[in-house]
């Protein structure tokens, strides 16, 4: 019951982000609120970004197989399309079926291509070992603790036997702990307070940001059978925190 009220609790804030403010919400930039967004910029943004990270995997992996790819919180397919110049076929998976809606909108022309909507707290609707690269960057993060240990089982699970995982996660706040409003009560009653609030006042919700420690996430990746390659510096969750983005391959 617990495991279902805190899906549902990430469903209906990122479902209400993307009525709200999808670009935003996915690049926290201030000059992008209110889809204010230069969408090419937006875009562009996202490619370059996506070329740099496959960059520092082919120095230590280039024997990376270019096949199926799945992108993990997808959003509006930022990456997702960027990653499709690149893979033979590429999944985009989010939560929020209008992020979903947007991104096939968005990319509607690019033909290996493909949204799907998972408001599972797992991956069961993909088969073990479909995919050479699991790719996921600024989406864990805004997950319960215990999801995001089932996420990662589950990455390793997707990925074929030495295909890798390319995945972003913050470590630590580096300034003092913030509480918000909802993190007051239990999931059950923030879930309820959380609709009454968003119904009085249309404002985006709280978007809660949630650490794993480096050397949690290496242990949850040995026992699912993936092994951390490479971990390096990450800024895309901001100055307050401090963040890592990981390589891992799958035995």
């Amino acid at each position: 019951m617990l495991r279902s009220v805190r899906i549902r609790l990430v469903r209906n804030t990122w479902e209400r982000l993307a009525r709200l403010d999808p670009y935003w919400a996915i690049v926290n930039r201030p000059d992008w609120r209110r889809n204010r967004t230069e969408l090419g910029e937006f875009f562009a943004d996202g490619r370059a970004l996506v070329e740099r990270q496959l960059a520092q995997v082919a120095a230590v992996c280039p024997d990376l197989r270019m096949e199926r790819a799945l992108d993990f919180g997808c959003g509006v397919g930022r990456l997702s399309a960027a990653l499709a110049a690149r893979f033979r076929e590429v999944v985009g998976v989010d939560i929020s079926a209008q992020m979903i809606a947007l991104a096939r909108r968005h990319h509607a022309a690019v033909g290996n291509l493909v949204f799907v909507r998972n408001t599972r707290p797992d991956l069961g609707g993909f088969a073990t070992g479909e995919f050479d690269l699991v790719y996921s960057l600024i989406t864990l993060q805004h997950v319960p603790r215990p999801f995001i240990r089932t996420y990662l089982e589950e990455f390793a699970r997707v990925c074929r036997p030495g295909g890798l995982l390319l995945f972003q996660l913050p470590s630590q706040e580096q300034a003092p702990a913030r509480r918000n409003l909802w993190s007051m009560w239990p999931p059950t009653v923030a879930m309820r307070l959380r609709r009454v609030f968003n119904r009085i006042i249309p404002i985006s919700p709280i978007i809660d940001v949630h650490c794993l420690a480096p050397g949690e996430v290496r242990a949850i990746l040995a026992a699912a059978g993936a092994d951390v390659l490479a971990q390096w510096p990450d800024d895309s969750t901001g100055p307050a925190y401090e963040s890592f983005l990981y390589l891992a391959r799958r035995r």
